[in-house]
């Protein structure tokens, strides 16, 4: 397949024209006497993109145009380079100029360079006398030609706006593979300690898509505690996937160079769990390698259960895991008619119509057919049908030769191509950017737009009000739409995040760039002529790669380690986009990085460093600085320079002066703080472009209304606004209700913070009736409200007609007594029969509110003669912590009607009743804890069909449970800890036989023994965890009958010396805990040890006795455990003899 150089250049033109064309109108250009030359520029490369399309349409069956072109290339990027350095002057002098009293004369005078001027205008000729010579070549000449034949005119397809994310959920043909390896996965680790299965395919069949399916109704199904999700690809790295393993169960753990800390957090992190680990994509052929992980996690958790699911191209990489139990699913390909079911899915997304039209329908099918049975072509075919919805279109679609590939490697690249083909100019571009990423890169859109922007493939709009950031997302959208992007990853507010590439589309961006993007690593050659222009560099940092001058001179992007970046630093003479990502030491960056003249994009955040002064003070072009480590608190000297910097990344609040930084959108930290001079909240009011998300902290510096309405936040596009004062006692009076009421926001804003706020009230702006546009409350839009540490507030403001409020936060809130009626202040004549109240609320959390005595929404006088039709129709999560005075809590309860899945209610100790549950189907988890005044649970269970967890512990005076909790097919985790007064024989005599984690006590101290059921009739038991009280001398004799028990967990025995003989019986037994037993000094015999032949894991703690006689080889009880692999003595690992 011919190396694709069209697609850079056309764009490269279009970007020289526009510039040559502005720049020589400008009376600057006047001043130094290169207008004729930047005219003539201008004009030439006008002439030479007229045949452009030409070109294209040769450039794969004629060498010789693909020689032009790409000498054309080479010109066209020193013609770019040349125009940006003329407008690095311009900026140059517009920052050197400020504060300057003579403007006109320094105008001239700083103008008046005889030294750059003759450069720059040797350097236009040349490129000038270059395109000279391209012109006259024979190949310009025919292509003028075969135009005037032709007389073809060209117009650029309609560029099409869309404004929903692609739907991914479009699944095919595959529900029977589904439900057949989630049966196998079910029936094999009921079996086995550890098993696997390898989904075994073509890239491009689905093998991603189904494993993702698969984790979905094994999350569903409740199989696994633990599941998790590593993209392997072609580096089979074992500390990196066992460490992405603990980010799931630690998301602080952060990683670890250290392979045992691992594997001990790991162990630690999955005790009494399994797991189900999914390897994405997995190329490792080497058994040695798979050997030794399967040994590893064979040590992070002896619990049965445990699968490892892998999804592959290649059979010999699934036969790797031959000494598992193991099932290979062979994935077959979709037939020609579910092939069609895609692509028409795809094509009315992105049209108005609700069918297809009979003659496309035939069209439409011809190619399902060729698709080859792949659903990743039948998308990508999709998108690009949908947007050329005509006869004619779709029979060239159909008809496009590269249908008839008989190369079987890239027949699928030659299909997906047809797609990229058909893309606009710029679009091509974009896309074939994208190559400079890793395989399975999670890729932030943001991102993503702003190196676009970088490298000037975002052209600037005629529109005011349109900015490179808002065209740049539309392409992305458009790429999206074209299936080239997938896995898209959403905010709670709607907005795309993140994306990923599938492989073979990532392959085919890798085509496309060919020539012009470098994946360099250690086994990487390339000559001295090579035109490549983005580089990342794989490096370990030990070993510089050798990377020859004449590349780095012509770079334009790189993306490397901080080592390799200082020692080519003062080469990258062309450089637009810049990213470090080393981790090691603290390393300095180099003095050189201001004469990057060229810098646009700057991303610091994944090293540390240190900044030399002033080492920013010419980057006059920087768009984007992405500082989001914790080294770099304010910009260095000379940063308010960056008069282009319309992104700003940081972990900490940037220190500097932003009133000579007008064109920044991005500021995700503003400190207020008038002592330094700089960073007063007026400042904000010069960025008038400010978006996104902003925090403003350090408000108390703030003196008043008149002070803070300066900053205009109102005019900005803010979509996530935290307004933050300091925590602590505060000098004199507040004045923070004045100061808040001066930063009313953006009616648009989506989430907002409030915190340390210390005024009374809260803003009138919150909610209050706009006129302007008759709605009733002022954010319609807000999704998001956290209220944290409002110490002098008294009332919670009225929320409960904000029609888009999907998560309520509410945090330490001390003088707040009463909530509730939480509505706004309408008059009467506005009122209606009926109302719901947080109509869209999904998550209320509430924390911490200490005075709190009453929360009744369902009062009489809270909508004065109104009917309340529902409250929280859509909430998901009810989570209330720490409310100890709370006593009334009055909201309706909640019924069949509600979508409640998660309830949590903890430390409200004079709470007497809880809201009532009356058929939420949804439920799946209820945790109550620390009630005093509780005695019964004021609902039925056995509506709850979904619950699976049920928690409650430290309720005191609970007396009974409902005995429908035996009708929960679903619940497979029961905890009753600490309710003595619980009247357990009853409570016993009705539990779900579908069980699998048990744990409970201590019940009614007065007790001799331990009220356990017969629990053998519950065969799916795995975990059960018993707590005992002072009287108990023995364990259950019950326990004797539970063969199939795999966790074994005796607490607070305290009367107990030795455990029974009879504990062999438990042959299952994999893990056995011991804690607070002060009397236990003997274990069963030897015999009856050695009986538990399963046992992998003995952990005793608080047990002083007992751990004087198995602590070493010589004691007493050491004979009887040596056999267990891993003992765990008071967090002491004990050796082996």
């Amino acid at each position: 397949m011919a190396e694709c150089v069209l697609d850079i250049v056309t764009p490269l033109i279009e970007n020289a024209i526009s510039k040559a064309f502005s720049f020589a109108c400008a009376q600057i250009s006047q001043a130094w006497g290169l207008e004729n030359e930047l005219g003539k520029l201008a004009r030439t490369l006008t002439m030479i993109q007229g045949v452009l399309q030409h070109a294209e349409e040769r450039q794969e069956s004629n060498q010789a145009v693909r020689i032009w072109l790409q000498q054309l290339s080479d010109v066209a990027y020193e013609a770019v380079d040349a125009l940006d350095e003329y407008a690095y002057e311009v900026l140059k002098h517009k920052v050197q100029s400020r504060g300057r009293r003579k403007q006109v004369h320094t105008f001239f005078s700083l103008f008046n360079r005889p030294v750059f001027c003759l450069k720059m205008a040797d350097k236009i000729r040349k490129i000038n006398r270059s395109l000279a010579m391209i012109k006259e070549n024979g190949v310009f000449v025919l292509l003028i030609g075969l135009g005037e034949q032709s007389c073809l005119t060209t117009c650029a397809r309609q560029y099409f706006r869309t404004d929903s994310v692609l739907d991914c959920s479009i699944f095919v043909g595959r529900n029977d593979d589904v439900l057949k390896i989630v049966n196998v996965l079910d029936n094999m680790r009921s079996q086995h300690l550890l098993s696997g299965i390898s989904i075994v395919g073509l890239g491009g069949i689905g093998k991603t898509t189904l494993a993702k399916s698969i984790c979905q109704m094994a999350k569903e199904q409740n199989l696994y505690d633990l599941v998790a999700w590593v993209c392997v690809s072609e580096n089979f790295d074992e500390q990196m996937i066992l460490g992405d393993m603990l980010e799931y169960i630690d998301s602080s753990a952060g990683r670890m160079n250290n392979m045992d800390v691992l594997i001990q957090k790991l162990g630690k992190g999955l005790e009494h769990k399994n797991f189900l680990l999914v390897l994405d994509d997995v190329w490792n052929e080497e058994k040695d390698r798979w050997d030794s992980f399967e040994s590893r996690l064979s040590k992070i958790s002896k619990t049965t259960g445990n699968s490892i699911l892998m999804t592959t191209r290649s059979v010999k990489v699934a036969s790797i895991m031959e000494r598992l139990p193991m099932h290979k699913h062979d994935m077959q390909k979709l037939s020609d008619n579910e092939c069609w079911l895609i692509i028409k899915d795809i094509v009315l997304r992105s049209s108005t119509e609700t069918s297809i039209a009979s003659d496309l329908e035939g069209i439409g099918q011809d190619i399902a057919r060729q698709c080859g049975g792949l659903p990743l072509v039948a998308s990508v075919m999709g998108g690009t049908l949908g947007h050329e919805i005509s006869t004619d279109k779709w029979k060239e679609i159909r008809d496009d030769r590269a249908w008839m590939s008989q190369d079987k490697n890239n027949k699928i690249l030659s299909i997906l191509k047809i797609s990229f083909d058909r893309l606009p100019s710029p679009l091509k571009m974009c896309f074939s950017y994208c190559s400079i990423f890793p395989k399975d890169y999670v890729i932030r859109k943001d991102d993503l737009v702003q190196l676009w922007m970088a490298q000037g493939f975002l052209p600037k709009s005629n529109e005011s009000l349109v900015t490179m950031e808002d065209i740049g997302s539309e392409y992305f959208n458009e790429l999206l739409s074209n299936s080239l992007f997938q896995d898209l990853d959403c905010d709670l507010y709607g907005n795309v995040e993140s994306c990923k590439m599938h492989d073979l589309v990532h392959d085919l961006a890798l085509l496309v760039s060919r020539g012009k993007t470098l994946i360099w690593d250690a086994r990487c050659n390339t000559d001295e002529n090579s035109t490549i222009r983005h580089l990342r560099v794989e490096s370990n940092g030990e070993v510089l790669p050798t990377i020859p001058r004449s590349i780095v001179q012509r770079l334009h992007s790189l993306f490397s380690n901080l080592n390799v970046f200082c020692s080519m630093a003062s080469d990258l003479k062309s450089l637009r986009s810049l990213k470090l990502f080393w981790g090691g030491e603290e390393e300095e960056l180099p003095t050189s990085l201001k004469k990057l003249k060229h810098l646009r994009y700057l991303d610091i955040s994944g090293i540390y460093f240190k900044v030399p002064a002033r080492s920013f003070s010419e980057l006059y072009n920087l768009q984007t600085l992405n500082a989001n480590s914790n080294c770099l608190m304010k910009l260095p000297n000379g940063g308010a320079n960056l008069i282009s910097l319309r992104h700003i990344y940081s972990y900490h609040p940037f220190y500097v002066s932003t009133k000579q930084l007008t064109s920044v959108q991005t500021l995700s930290k503003f400190c207020v703080d008038t002592k330094k001079g700089y960073n007063r909240i007026e400042e904000l009011e010069c960025l008038s472009q400010l978006r996104g998300e902003l925090a403003i902290s350090h408000l108390d510096c703030v003196r008043s209304k008149f002070e803070a309405s300066k900053a205009n936040l109102k005019a900005k596009k803010l979509y996530k606004l935290e307004l933050a004062w300091n925590d602590g006692d505060k000098e004199g009076n507040s004045n923070d209700e004045e100061v808040i009421e001066g930063l009313e926001p953006h009616s648009n804003l989506k989430s907002l913070t409030i915190k340390n706020y210390r005024g009374k009230n809260f803003p009138s702006w919150l909610v209050r009736s706009d006129s302007c546009s008759g709605s009733s409350i002022l954010l319609n839009n807000m999704v998001e409200l956290k209220l944290s540490h409002c110490y002098e507030c008294t009332c919670i403001p009225s929320l409960g007609l904000l029609p888009s409020l999907k998560v309520l936060y509410i945090d330490d809130m001390p003088q707040v007594r009463r909530m509730g009626h939480m509505l706004d202040g309408r008059s009467q004549s506005d009122r209606v029969e009926s109302i719901t109240l947080f109509p869209a609320l999904k998550k209320l959390e509430m924390w911490h509110m200490k005075r709190l005595e009453e929360w009744v929404e369902v009062a009489e006088d809270a909508v004065a003669g109104g009917k309340v039709e529902i409250v929280f129709p859509c909430l998901e999560d009810l989570f209330i912590c720490n409310c100890p005075e709370l006593k009334t809590w009055s909201i309706g309860g909640f019924s069949s009607q509600h979508k409640l899945s998660n309830l949590t209610i903890l430390l409200c100790s004079n709470l007497m009743a809880i809201p009532s549950i009356d058929g939420p189907s949804s439920l799946e988890r209820i945790e109550l804890s620390g009630f005093k005044g509780l005695t019964s649970l004021p609902f039925e269970l056995g509506y709850c069909i979904s619950l699976r967890e049920l928690d409650i512990y430290n309720v005191p005076n609970l007396i009974s449970i409902p005995e429908d909790v035996g009708r929960l097919r679903s619940l497979a985790s029961l905890t009753i800890e600490h309710c003595e007064k619980l009247r357990i024989q009853e409570f016993l005599g009705c539990l779900p036989v579908g069980l699998k984690e048990l744990k409970m006590g201590p019940f009614c101290k007065d007790l001799e023994e331990f009220p356990l059921p017969n629990l053998s009739s519950i065969a799916s038991l795995e975990s059960l965890i018993l707590i005992g009280w002072d009287k108990l001398r023995s364990l259950p004799h019950q326990l004797q009958h539970l063969t199939t028990l795999k966790i074994l967990g005796i607490f607070s025995f305290n009367r107990v010396e030795a455990l029974p003989e009879w504990l062999g019986n438990l042959s299952s037994l994999q893990q056995l805990e011991i804690r607070m037993c002060p009397n236990l000094t003997y274990l069963p015999s030897l015999e009856a040890m050695e009986c538990l032949s399963s046992l992998e894991f003995l952990y005793a703690l608080d047990c002083p006795k007992l751990r004087g006689r198995c602590t070493n080889k010589s004691s007493p009880e050491w004979s009887k455990i040596s056999h267990i692999p891993n003992i765990e003595i008071d967090d002491i690992l004990q050796g082996k003899p």
